[in-house]
């Protein structure tokens, strides 16, 4: 099947949706990435409220401990960003050129047939409910608008299973916005260290990002159409709160975003955010227990508030500064 797929009401609703976004944004660049966004029917480029420079928030994590012999920095990042922003500083080029290795999110996606299979294997389930039924029928009005200007044809979204679909909508979302996942900054980090012939690993595969979406339990996966759904109209304000906290390194906003939405579900924050961060940390002390320099690249979500994976490391004993 050929899929041509493209990720707030009031104050309250906008930072809720935009977290949604923030979690959401690596798998959007996915499957933006991947080739299989629709095709943006925005007339006119978007004028987004966003800072074009900034400094966004880095960290240094040195041991304390004698098996603790490597150094790491640590950056937030956004995945899917606007033309022309100037996110690196002086700072951030010295940590680089001292990194020996960079450690992302998920290492593959430059395979864009093997990641378009990955997710339609995921994706596609058969017996499917109709997509217009796993919304409230007060929502299928609204509904009907968010899938006739993703250009998603309604029967691809039916075979979809609910994570997906919400996925795809609110990725054509971010198309129609004018963000390009070329310009995401891990994109612009693997073409870095590769040009300087350095090494490039991932803490996920391709299959295990999806995977947490896709074993979702159905309730968690609706409640997150819906909130694509019903959080549409404001994709603007919510990217331009989500962009301006981060590219500003203001923390404590990204957190009070992070406190709000999806992840306000115990089980949802455990599955998408928290186990996620465990793992990462212990992977990270593995390295950390070996001579070298890491630039850690990850989502800013995942660095951020009482479960980021700086916290972890720091409970292992690592002294971590926040640099910028």
């Amino acid at each position: 099947m050929n899929l041509h797929l493209s990720i707030s009401r009031r104050y309250d609703q906008i930072r809720a949706m935009t977290y949604i976004r923030l979690l959401l944004g690596m798998f959007a660049a996915m499957v933006m990435g991947a080739g299989l966004s629709a095709c943006s029917n925005t007339a006119d480029p978007v004028q987004l409220d966003t800072a074009s420079e900034g400094k966004p928030s880095l960290w240094k994590v040195t041991g304390t401990r004698p098996e603790q012999t490597g150094t790491a920095y640590m950056f937030g990042t956004i995945h899917i960003l606007p033309k022309d922003v100037n996110w690196r500083t002086p700072l951030l080029e010295t940590a680089i050129s001292q990194s020996d290795e960079l450690i992302i999110e998920v290492l593959g996606l430059e395979d864009t047939v093997g990641t378009a299979k990955i997710f339609t294997k995921l994706a596609i389930s058969p017996d499917q409910p109709e997509i217009e039924t796993r919304v409230k029928p007060s929502l299928r009005a609204d509904l009907n608008s968010v899938i006739d200007k993703s250009k998603i044809p309604t029967f691809a979204l039916n075979r979809m299973e609910s994570w997906a679909a919400a996925l795809s909508l609110a990725s054509a979302q971010s198309s129609n916005l004018g963000l390009d996942a070329n310009e995401g900054v891990e994109k612009k980090l693997v073409a870095q260290f590769g040009k300087l012939k350095k090494p490039i690993v991932g803490l996920e595969t391709v299959e295990q990002q999806l995977g947490y979406f896709d074993t979702l339990p159905e309730m968690q996966q609706r409640a997150m159409l819906t909130s694509v759904v019903e959080e549409a109209a404001d994709a603007k304000t919510s990217f331009e709160d989500l962009f301006n906290a981060w590219i500003s390194g203001d923390g404590d906003a990204i957190v009070e975003i992070s406190n709000t939405g999806i992840l306000e579900d115990p089980e949802t924050r455990e599955k998408l955010l928290v186990a996620r961060n465990r793992d990462w940390d212990e992977q990270l002390d593995r390295k950390l227990q070996k001579p070298g320099t890491y630039f850690v690249a990850v989502g800013t979500a995942h660095l951020v508030g009482p479960d980021a994976v700086q916290v972890m490391l720091e409970k292992r004993g690592y002294k971590i500064e926040k640099i910028q």
